[in-house]
């Protein structure tokens, strides 16, 4: 039987080797593209890295550009207070006639962080600070008031009551017949229809913040009549008496620092809410002037030193923001005499303050009075009747 015929035999013995005739053409092209590709990698790669600088660019503009209109921001607050301030002050006509010219009586200040001791007074016609006889307790964080011509300061890290008899000269401490009923301090003190009313502080011998509002006594023995509780306990605020009511704004109580003001009805032994501070404050001082207590300084929430200083309105809670303080001022004290604000010692972030300034109503800056003795945070000042010198 004949096998089958194989493929030589019919000529297919090469039949399975393709040639390409175009491969070489395609090996070609093929690397024209490589090299193409290549060359587009490159410029997408130096494509990316222009485009990446021009964002750096683009973003660092915008980083200059929100600076810059931050800062334009806090120019036109800063002429938005101005011109609240003008506005205010354009609806009061009867403060510019003879406004600087309005008799300034000489300044009290006693209490320091050395000895807590030591008192002082600036006389306006030698333009300057003179010592005098000094406390007979320590004083830090006292509260002060003008009762019957007498100065009373009161507590502050003691018991003591001490007084300055105006009408007896030279001036002499006296320690007061009777002590307080507890150690307190950054409390306050105010006289309201003939009442002395004491309002929270840190009460030593409880080792807390105290909500009470009391009529202090000056009999023997010495009583602090409860009148009210505050709705938070506080010290490190302010209060201020106008007309029959008492304004109580801010304060601290264990680290918490507090926007809330109050008004204390002493005839109906009750306090009210009214509209909040601008910000959580502590450690400020207070000035009333006409229907607007005026704060200056203190603390806020972030434990920061403030040169803020506005106006509260008593009757609407109204803000009007008044021209920056030169320095961060808290656990200051100030005065009003005349139309003329005086702001002494505190302390910022850094230094104790021996430094003075004032600020006129109506004018638009803060300026320098002459330091005293003393650095003097925590302290207590009252303006001193014109009817004598003292100094």
């Amino acid at each position: 039987m004949a096998c089958c015929p194989t493929e030589k035999e019919y000529g297919y013995e090469h039949s399975r080797e393709v040639k390409c005739h175009d491969c070489g053409q395609i090996q070609k092209v093929v690397g024209r593209l490589e090299g193409y590709l290549l060359e587009l990698d490159g410029k997408v790669q130096d494509s990316n890295h222009k485009v990446m600088d021009e964002i750096e660019d683009v973003k660092e503009n915008l980083s200059k550009v929100n600076k810059d209109v931050d800062e334009v921001k806090v120019m036109m607050s800063q002429m938005l207070e101005k011109f609240n301030m003008l506005e205010l002050l354009s609806k009061l006509p009867s403060l510019t006639e003879g406004m600087f010219n309005t008799p300034r009586e000489d300044i009290l200040i006693a209490g320091d962080l050395g000895t807590g001791r030591s008192a002082e007074i600036f006389s306006w016609e030698k333009n300057g600070w003179y010592e005098i006889c000094q406390m007979n307790k320590r004083h830090v964080g006292a509260s002060s008031f003008i009762y019957n011509e007498q100065l009373f300061v009161v507590g502050g890290c003691t018991k003591t009551i001490e007084t300055l008899d105006f009408n007896e000269l030279p001036l002499k401490w006296m320690e007061w017949s009777d002590e307080l009923p507890y150690e307190s301090y950054y409390h306050q003190t105010v006289v309201c229809q003939q009442s002395v009313i004491h309002i929270g502080g840190y009460n030593v011998e409880e080792g807390k913040n105290s909500n009470v509002i009391s009529e202090l006594q000056l009999t023997s023995p010495c009583t602090l009549k409860v009148l009210c509780q505050m709705p938070q306990p506080r010290d490190s605020h302010g209060a201020e008496a106008f007309e029959d009511k008492i304004l109580i704004l801010g304060g601290d109580v264990h680290d918490d620092v507090l926007d809330s003001a109050l008004e204390f009805d002493p005839e109906k032994n009750e306090c009210k809410e009214l509209p909040s501070l601008p910000r959580p404050m502590q450690g400020m001082a207070t000035v009333l002037w006409r229907d607007q207590v005026i704060v200056l300084g203190g603390r806020d929430k972030d434990d920061h030193a403030l040169n803020d200083v506005f106006m509260y309105d008593c009757k609407t809670g109204k803000i009007t923001a008044l021209p920056y303080m030169l320095k961060k001022r808290n656990q200051c004290c100030a005065v009003i005499t005349g139309n003329t604000i005086v702001v002494m010692g505190g302390d910022d972030d850094d230094d104790d303050h021996s430094s003075v300034e004032c600020f006129t109503m109506g004018s638009s800056m803060w300026k320098y009075l002459p330091s005293m003795n003393e650095e003097r945070p925590r302290t207590v000042a009252e303006v001193l009747p014109s009817t004598r010198k003292y100094v």
